[in-house]
């Protein structure tokens, strides 16, 4: 199980709509390689999903076609930042 920290959180209040690469280090100011290693961590545990350009769910992604990709939260993910009441 993943312990959802404040980068992790940082990266997912950036996903609730489909965003690329470029956005979430942006948005994040986090270096390429980090930003990266969090979404990856993020997708693996299924709170983030991958997208292509017209919204299709995709099963994996290459860091080399990033350019081609858009990352989005799931349910598991907006529960994980809604707040908690």
């Amino acid at each position: 199980m993943l312990e959802i920290g404040d980068d992790e959180r940082k990266v997912m209040n950036c996903l609730l709509h489909p965003e690329p690469m470029e956005v979430i280090i942006a948005e994040t100011k986090f270096q390429a390689k980090v930003a990266l290693d969090i979404v990856r961590t993020l997708v693996h545990y299924r709170y983030v999903k991958v997208q292509d350009a017209q919204g299709k769910n995709l099963s994996m992604f290459s860091p080399d076609n990033l350019n081609i990709v858009r990352f989005v939260l799931t349910a598991k993910g907006i529960k994980e930042i809604a707040p908690k009441s």
